[in-house]
């Protein structure tokens, strides 16, 4: 004797545990695809930019470079249209890695990586900056003072360019000292009268710096970049205190709220 049933209820497939890892990695071939297209288009435009800026450099440094084979001239302009297009496209490239990131990020993660992100950039275009406008043409300036009668300078393109690509690198990161301090002040690490009591010592370090950058000149090298530099730690004891105050109301409301 049979019974008949009715339709069987179809099965629902058992989800695909492989699907969001092989989601996430086309999603990153994607990402990874229009950053290298982005620093592409990036190059094109570095690289119409690349003379102006090739020429307005040597201004403020040399006044004339030497090119001592073929190939250099056009080397150092790819190098340079590269360092620029990459500084073109930064925003977009960082919107498309923040997009790909944020998904897997909670909202108290999301509302602090963000604002450290954007400013860490912001710090360090503005330390790159006063390495090329400020930095660098003191620092040959200074060195150019050890020149003796019968000396004549001829300065390589390239050996220009290095030098002061690795000044605008370390401006950069230096330049990240008030983020720092800040990140160790929000974590508890760190407070604004410890940082406010080292000043001395902050002071020495500074200068003891420019003195290792610039050797030789103490008042037109070590005067003249170390009191930015002392000012920049000052500006940084002053994000502290903000942050430290924002803190302790921050525990305050949660003990109120937990009582």
């Amino acid at each position: 004797m049979t019974h008949d049933l009715g339709p069987r209820r179809a099965r629902a497939a058992p989800p695909d545990p492989e699907l969001p890892f092989l989601a996430h990695l086309d999603e990153l071939r994607k990402v990874l695809m229009h950053t290298v297209a982005a620093c592409a288009v990036g190059a094109i435009g570095g690289w119409v930019l690349a003379p102006r800026v090739l020429r307005d450099l040597i201004r403020r440094t040399v006044h004339e470079a030497v090119v001592l084979s073929p190939m250099e001239a056009f080397n150092e302009r790819m190098k340079l249209a590269i360092i620029l297009g990459l500084v073109l496209v930064i925003p977009y490239v960082f919107y498309r890695i923040w997009s790909f990131v944020v998904p897997g990020l909670l909202k108290r993660e999301r509302s602090m990586i963000l604002p450290m992100a954007m400013g860490s950039m912001v710090m360090f275009g503005l330390g790159a900056w006063a390495a090329y406008d400020y930095v660098a043409p003191l620092v040959i300036r200074v060195l150019s003072g050890f020149m003796l009668p019968g000396m004549k300078a001829e300065i390589r393109l390239g050996a220009l360019l290095d030098f002061v690509y690795n000044l605008a690198l370390a401006c950069g990161l230096l330049f990240q000292l008030p983020l720092v301090t800040m990140s160790l002040t929000a974590m508890g690490l760190v407070t604004p009268s410890f940082l406010l009591r080292q000043w001395r010592y902050a002071i020495v370090l500074t200068f003891l710096a420019t003195a290792i950058i610039t050797p030789g000149d103490v008042i037109s090298a070590q005067i003249i970049m170390g009191i930015p530099m002392v000012g920049l730690y000052f500006i940084s004891v002053g994000l502290s205190y903000l942050v430290a105050r924002r803190r302790r109301a921050s525990q305050a409301e949660e003990e109120v709220l937990g009582a």
